[in-house]
């Protein structure tokens, strides 16, 4: 983060923190958001997800918090995307903010499930890329398949039952590293059957 606020201090740039996994970091670590540097803060529109911390991400409701300045400017823009959010989800989500513990407890939780499925991926060819924060693992598939990442997760799901996100799909220009991701976000059963299925690759 110094880094970064040394790179753009002498800048006219604005920053764009997506922070929505901010709850969800794991073995120790602390989330660190731009709000904790002053200059960066100072430039900064921090995004978060309600839906992420809260596990109603159908619900697409979240906020921006930046400088008093920059969020009137934001606020102009933003009335012509999402005018507002229905108010019955605005009230549902207030009233359970007022209990810290299903946030405060979120990096536990997640963390479980991550360890309980890296464990199980260990058995299998694929080679575990870290995972210190959201609910999604990254794996080398190199060792099991020649295919590009979005052949090999159209693969998977139709043959192996499993479905995976290529990485290039996050690239404008389809760059291919042949990693794709697994969502860990899910019932303990259905990880099992994942790893099951995942291990005769």
């Amino acid at each position: 983060m110094r880094q970064l606020q040394a790179l753009i201090n002498k800048t006219n740039a604005f920053l764009i923190s997506d922070e929505v996994y901010e709850h969800m970091v794991f073995d120790g670590q602390t989330h660190q958001s731009v709000a904790r540097y002053p200059d960066l803060a100072a430039r900064s529109f921090i995004i978060s997800s309600f839906g992420k911390t809260y596990h109603v991400t159908g619900w697409k409701v979240g906020f921006v918090a930046a400088p008093a300045a920059l969020s009137a400017e934001f606020r102009k823009v933003h009335q012509f995307n999402v005018f507002t959010v229905n108010t019955p989800m605005q009230h549902g989500l207030a009233r359970y903010m007022a209990d810290p513990h299903p946030y405060l407890e979120l990096a536990a939780f997640y963390q479980r499930k991550r360890d309980l499925f890296r464990a199980g991926l260990k058995n299998t060819r694929l080679k575990l890329l870290p995972s210190e924060g959201s609910y999604f693992q990254s794996v080398d598939i190199s060792a099991v398949s020649d295919l590009s990442e979005a052949d090999f997760c159209h693969w998977l799901t139709r043959e192996i039952g499993v479905a995976a996100i290529p990485m290039s799909a996050f690239y404008s220009n389809g760059f291919d590293q042949h990693i794709v991701r697994f969502c860990f976000a899910k019932k303990d059963d259905t990880l099992h059957k994942a790893l099951d299925r995942l291990i005769r690759l």
